[in-house]
């Protein structure tokens, strides 16, 4: 046997040995990294669909709130109202519609979930409100109160009916001092509808992160 022969004896093994281990190396490396992979996306899909679960939830909160609000300015069909009449209950529904939307966590579930024209719309209708709070605060407070009021039991018929005329005469004061222009918020209400339905069917697509 040759020197040569020798060394290829002792080397063969040798290098094969070398090459399994570094192959079930590499093995164990790529299984780990998968495994890593598979793990991260597991969590984005259920990042996603909870997203998407409170997307539709945040959606319809917003829907159904702006639809209050629609009913308060939209015109009764067969009866005559005043646009101050209209204005009054136009402005108590519009005041309602923070606390319906879940106050300042549910506007920014709306503002974060929902899509650039639904945000922008919303963000329409709170300047409305907060324009409604600043110049007719007090009114609106007292207006609430006396809605507590009336829905806390009560045995006092005279009680009662006086707080049911305090009532009437805050909703008669805030229409007459307000300028609110019912259609041009029955038509916000109706494109903030639209756009909500929309974002809801998957209109708009998936915003660029």
């Amino acid at each position: 046997m040759t020197w040569l022969s020798a060394l290829a004896t002792v080397l063969v093994p040798v290098v094969s040995v070398v090459s399994t281990a570094t192959v079930a190396i590499w093995t164990k490396r790529i299984d780990v990294r998968s495994k890593r992979d598979d793990r991260e996306h597991a969590l984005l899909l259920d990042f996603e669909q909870r997203a998407g679960e409170e997307k539709k939830v945040a959606l319809k909160t917003l829907l159904s709130a702006t639809m209050r609000v629609r009913r308060g300015a939209e015109p009764l069909a067969g009866a005559h109202q005043t646009v101050e009449q209209r204005r009054s209950e136009a402005i108590e529904e519009l005041y309602e519609l923070r606390g319906r939307l879940g106050l300042d966590d549910g506007v920014a579930e709306v503002l974060i979930y929902a899509a650039e024209p639904v945000r922008q719309l919303t963000e329409l209708l709170l300047d409305e409100w907060d324009r409604q709070f600043r110049d007719h605060g007090y009114s609106l407070t007292q207006l609430d109160t006396c809605k507590q009021q009336l829905v806390a039991p009560c045995d006092d018929q005279q009680e009662w009916n006086a707080l049911k005329s305090e009532e009437a005469a805050w909703l008669r004061r805030l229409g007459e001092e307000s300028d609110l222009d019912v259609d041009a918020l029955l038509t916000l209400c109706d494109r903030t509808i639209a756009a909500a339905r929309k974002d809801l069917r998957g209109g708009f697509g998936v915003e660029p992160q």
